[in-house]
């Protein structure tokens, strides 16, 4: 399988979308309608400037766009955001996450964040292992946060431990 990642080009946006919706509704049934528009993808991937920056990382296969890792870096305060990642449902389990996750961990480690955190569905067991088998580990959990009744566990990885205090 070649899989090849790249970065967003404001063609990928329509196809990005609906990645995001299918592989969102692998775990939220039919609470999920509708994502991110589009146009927003675009507006996402331009911030770039002396606070931050954003990158949107797309993966290729055999030609078409199967997968995205949205990542953001504060570089005042050394730390990034995995915003979202989305694999097209039919390619799940074939090393794309991970191999999205390498190009955003090279964009946060060349930034030099000292931590990167990100939020998971309680209710979607396999994201969840995956965080985990990308060296994240839970910090807490925000009840109710997106969907009335699904909890989301907050994650972080830090690329340079903690102070102590």
């Amino acid at each position: 399988m070649n899989i090849s990642v790249r970065k967003f080009e404001p063609k990928d946006a329509e196809t990005l979308s609906q990645i995001q919706l299918d592989s969102f509704k692998t775990f939220l049934g039919d609470r999920i309608t509708e994502m991110v528009p589009s146009e927003e993808w675009c507006k996402v991937a331009a911030v770039k400037n002396e606070k931050a920056e954003n990158a949107i990382f797309v993966a290729e296969q055999n030609g078409s766009v199967v997968g995205f890792i949205s990542a953001s870096a504060d570089l005042r305060r050394g730390l990034g955001v995995l915003n979202v990642i989305g694999v097209d449902p039919e390619c799940h389990a074939k090393g794309i996450g991970s191999a999205l996750f390498e190009a955003a961990e090279k964009f946060w480690t060349d930034r030099k964040m000292r931590k990167v955190w990100t939020c998971v569905s309680s209710i979607n067991p396999k994201a969840q292992i995956y965080y985990l088998k990308q060296g994240f580990t839970p910090e807490g959990r925000w009840r109710d946060h997106f969907f009335d009744g699904i909890d989301e566990i907050l994650l972080a990885k830090f690329y340079r431990q903690p102070n102590p205090s």
